[in-house]
């Protein structure tokens, strides 16, 4: 299991989570830890990455002696802990742990006031060796002197190619998954304002998990310079193997339901098209259009490469209509189902709740009956199996508790923990009527 641990960080003062079914949903009030949860998540299995960047940067390796490579090698990670969460200078001390798939394990604790980074005795092993096998590589080719400048460095971008390919292969292995780590953040519709100027924007003063979305978006956006339907067609010219017709079928469709435009990025900027003819600038469409836009591309890429990732997505039902918030949970199980990719959601909606106990009772009920294509209620690429989702509810309080929420006789979410408001909004209404009749309004 994947297993989360956070104690006095930020507003959680005591939190133990498993984030390792495919759906893992957290509720709970604003300033209650919510958005913490995920950025810690996010940075700690990001670190596998880190561990590839830094060996992919020579200078660490050609001017450093071996002995000291896995000590900078944590002052690096230090920096992006930074980077994602400012300066710790300020903060009362603090222990982070994660658990990775391998069953290995990362620590980060709070030491005059610095981030202490310590990782599980085969997982320390592994880093190091392969930080030393490294430096070696990286000295063995600056040997070779007697070449061209052009030559030369050729010969660079050939290795760096080849080391980037070896070690994110080992990195995978000793870290123990190979998903790719997404974080899409609340506030989406601002980068769609800003689409124009996305490019050229300084992203310096950004936390970290912001900027590698902003970079993700700049990079996606170029797949888009047509619609859908081309988009597929020309991803099938470049790559070999089969995709999965009817996941991309139903993911244009649900696309189609949400965003009710067709999304293009050409010479001319980002555009919705809504028919053939008719298009409005990104930074003129809808809230709602603006604030699914990036959910529903990165995880129609994720269908169509049909490439494993863990997913932090905030608030998906940002500006959208409730029936647009069930399509959006329904893509959802439609990216987990395709390509065994897992989330990590944080929402304040019922309507996210219900309708994934729609899908949840779909995968009890029609998964474990002979149901003809005809009679089926939900499509089977929608279905969620109850062992494949957990629903936690922060603490209103203190950030001291996460509540399992899923009721354990029906296996579904109790949805009511999220919209306990009604209650008291229908009890103030009945006092109000008896008001009314008492002074005969």
């Amino acid at each position: 299991m994947s297993i989360l641990q956070i104690r006095n960080f930020g507003p959680i003062n005591n939190l133990k989570i498993d984030v390792d079914k495919n759906i893992n949903v957290i509720i709970g009030p604003q300033a209650s830890g919510k958005s913490t949860i995920g950025k810690v998540l996010f940075f700690c299995k990001k670190i596998r990455d880190y561990y590839v960047d830094f060996i992919l940067q020579d200078t660490f390796f050609l001017q450093t002696h071996p002995n000291e490579l896995y000590i900078n090698f944590l002052k690096y990670v230090r920096r992006n802990f930074m980077g994602c969460f400012g300066t710790t200078t300020h903060m009362s001390p603090f222990e982070i742990s994660y658990s990775y798939q391998s069953g290995q394990s990362v620590t980060i604790s709070l030491k005059e006031r610095y981030a202490f980074f310590r990782f599980s005795n085969e997982l320390e092993r592994d880093i190091r060796a392969s930080l030393v096998d490294a430096y070696h590589i990286y000295r063995e080719n600056q040997s070779q002197t007697n070449m061209s400048f052009v030559a030369s460095f050729n010969n660079k971008l050939s290795l760096k190619n080849e080391i980037k390919i070896h070690f994110t292969e080992l990195a995978n292995k000793i870290f123990g998954s190979n998903e790719d780590i997404i974080y899409i953040p609340a506030g989406r519709s601002l980068l769609s304002v800003l689409s124009d100027q996305l490019d050229v924007i300084d992203i310096s003063t950004l936390d970290l998990s912001m900027k590698e979305f902003i970079e993700r978006i700049r990079i996606t956006r170029t797949r888009f310079g047509t619609k859908l339907d081309s988009v597929v067609s020309d991803y099938l010219k470049t790559v070999q193997g089969q995709i999965k017709n009817m996941d991309i079928d139903i993911a244009k469709e649900l696309i189609k339901y949400i965003l009710k435009a067709d999304y293009v990025n050409d010479s001319d900027g980002e555009k919705l098209y809504f028919d053939d003819t008719h298009w409005v600038k990104l930074i003129y469409g809808s809230s709602g259009q603006q604030e699914s836009l990036w959910i529903l591309l990165l995880l129609f890429v994720i269908i169509l490469e049909r490439k494993k990732a863990y997913v932090v997505l905030e608030e998906p039902e940002a500006h959208l209509y409730p029936e647009a918030q069930r399509h959006m949970v329904e893509f959802i199980a439609l990216t987990m189902n395709s390509s065994d990719s897992k989330f990590l959601v944080t929402t304040h909606s019922p309507y996210i709740l219900s309708s994934a106990n729609l899908l949840i009772q779909s995968g009890m009920v029609e998964n474990n009956a002979v149901v003809k294509n005809e009679e089926a209620i939900i499509k089977k690429q929608l279905r969620i199996s109850p062992q494949k989702i957990s629903a936690y509810k922060m603490n209103e309080n203190s950030g001291d508790i996460l509540r399992d929420i899923i009721d354990k006789s029906s296996g579904l979410i109790k949805s009511i923990e999220i919209d306990s408001i009604s209650e008291k909004i229908n009890e103030e209404a009945e006092r109000l009527d008896l008001l009314e009749i008492k002074y005969d309004l």
